[in-house]
């Protein structure tokens, strides 16, 4: 007859897999209430984006008279988005013409440090590119409505005339808020 001791005994096969099942049960708890924390995340810099974007607008108006992409006799009147993102990045002049360096003619902004990107896209060649349009003159509301029905594939929708911009997020692919920020 064999005598065990009780100190060498050890778990059985069903009480080890009751801990297994806990610590799945646990983990998959922790896994789904962290898998939100992304999208959080990612709408607060997006929010943060839209008002960085929307202030440099409002400034570059104050300054000039006139929003950019809409002056017929000034720089980027044909709505070039690497113009557009000069104007805002750099130094610029009454006409909205722009420069790297600040001097008597360039003493306006930059207005922004670097162009924002849209955090809801990992392709970043998209992320910070805008849609110009030169002709609508929309309130927000509208301009909401219009880019909810886009297809979504830049980053950002600025509306030349009348200086709103919105993330470009349109579409299947994202949810209908993300273009109200």
């Amino acid at each position: 007859m064999l005598n065990q001791n009780k100190s060498q005994r050890g778990f059985s096969l069903a009480e080890l897999l009751i801990v297994v099942a806990i610590i799945a049960v646990l983990a998959s708890i922790v896994v789904m209430n962290m898998g939100g924390s992304d999208t959080s995340a990612r709408e607060a810099k997006l929010r943060a984006n839209v008002k960085l974007l929307r202030g440099a607008l409002t400034a570059f108006y104050a300054d000039h008279g006139f929003y950019p992409c809409t002056s017929m006799d000034a720089y980027n009147k044909n709505g070039d988005q690497t113009k557009f993102k000069r104007q805002l990045t750099w130094y610029t002049d009454e006409r909205g013409y722009v420069s790297r360096k600040k001097s008597g003619r360039y003493r306006f902004g930059p207005y922004l440090k670097e162009f924002p990107e849209n955090p809801f896209y990992t392709d970043k060649s998209k992320a910070d590119q805008v849609v110009i349009d030169r002709k609508n003159e929309r309130i927000l509301e509208d301009l909401v409505k219009a880019v909810q029905n886009a297809n979504g594939n830049n980053g950002w929708y600025y509306e030349a005339k009348s200086g709103n911009i919105v993330p470009n997020l349109g579409g299947a692919t994202f949810p209908d808020k993300y273009v109200e920020f």
